[in-house]
């Protein structure tokens, strides 16, 4: 139950950034989460392909190649270009990285 949760509140945020970014009106819950899937999926598959001693190079590759896959398909689903979509993807990546790091941050203290 807590992934889906977790799913639906990055949907919502990546739904922000696009509203924002766009000026425009909500996309829609189900285009916003395959657009998420889209990000996490390549950021979390990737890093865990290769051994552990490789882990920045890991995150690295893997939240390129979200942002990538995220950018095509929120220029497919959400009508932005191609360009848009990549920095919409880049931001969301970025914010989700900063609110695990601080909820682990804050479950270990």
């Amino acid at each position: 139950m807590l992934p889906l949760l977790a799913l639906v509140v990055g949907a919502g945020l990546l739904g922000f950034i696009i509203v924002i970014m766009d000026d425009g009106e909500f996309p829609g819950w189900f285009r916003l989460i395959l657009c998420a899937l889209a990000a996490l999926i390549p950021a979390a598959a990737i890093p865990s392909m290769l051994p552990p001693q490789d882990a920045v190079v890991g995150v690295s590759a893997g939240t390129g190649a979200g942002v990538v896959v995220s950018g095509f398909a929120i220029s497919a689903l959400c009508g932005m270009t191609f360009k848009r979509g990549c920095i919409a993807a880049g931001i969301y990546l970025f914010l989700q990285m900063a609110l695990m790091g601080g909820a682990q941050f804050l479950m270990q203290s």
